[in-house]
């Protein structure tokens, strides 16, 4: 497996720890996520070593840690007593960290929370489908898809959200909710035909494909 070596650096009085990071570009070209990688020409930065450690094997790459720093995976255990003590841990580590100023950092805290299974998570979700950035909101709609029995009532009042970005993607999360045969598909089409007319033509057109896509599954079902 390949490293990505965590290098230290002193500003004002402040350690910072950071990586070589890799951007992946979105289909106009913009970036829309930075991660560890050991050939990449940008950086990422952390406060702790617990972070840098974190990002780096959230990439997938294995890590080299500073000359005299010493990392125990095990400190999360350390930390707490039991399973439910851990899971508090986690749940608060990550929450703080979906608000990170740096994307990369947020979207990996998402991903991270869908491991939990939380429910908590829900709110979390939600707060992020109306962010610029396009991996958040892939990954807070894959979240909300995971948790489907909880949040249809909150996804169907989000297609009123005055972010036309929080109603496309509430769109999209509810199209892919609409393939699991145990949810209310007459339901969420009737609310997802409403958005046909929204004065965002973007969120027109994702309505559009979404209304065939779901009314699809209502006569897949039907026939079954």
């Amino acid at each position: 497996m390949q490293k990505v070596t965590i290098k230290k650096t002193s500003a004002e009085d402040k350690t910072i720890y950071f990586v070589q990071a890799l951007s992946l570009k979105n289909s106009e070209n913009k970036t829309s996520l930075c991660i560890p990688h050991p050939q990449g020409n940008e950086r990422l930065e952390y406060n702790t070593i617990e972070e840098a450690v974190f990002a780096v094997k959230q990439a997938g790459f294995d890590y080299i840690l500073p000359d005299g720093e010493t990392f125990h995976e095990s400190v999360i255990t350390n930390s707490a007593s039991n399973k439910s003590d851990i899971e508090k841990l986690l749940f608060s580590k990550f929450k703080l960290k979906s608000d990170d100023i740096n994307s990369s950092v947020a979207a990996s805290a998402l991903k991270a929370l869908s491991y939990l299974n939380d429910s908590n998570s829900v709110d979390i979700y939600l707060s992020k489908i109306g962010e610029d950035n396009d991996k958040i909101r892939e990954i807070a709609i894959e979240g909300l898809v995971l948790n489907r029995e909880l949040v249809l009532e909150k996804l169907l009042n989000a297609l009123s959200d005055a972010n036309w970005v929080a109603r496309n993607s509430a769109i999209t999360a509810l199209t892919k909710i609409s393939e699991f045969a145990d949810v209310e598909l007459e339901r969420i089409l009737e609310n997802v035909i409403k958005c046909i007319d929204d004065k965002n033509t973007i969120v027109q057109c994702n309505a559009l494909i979404s209304a065939g896509q779901i009314y699809r599954a209502i006569i897949c079902k039907q026939n079954k």
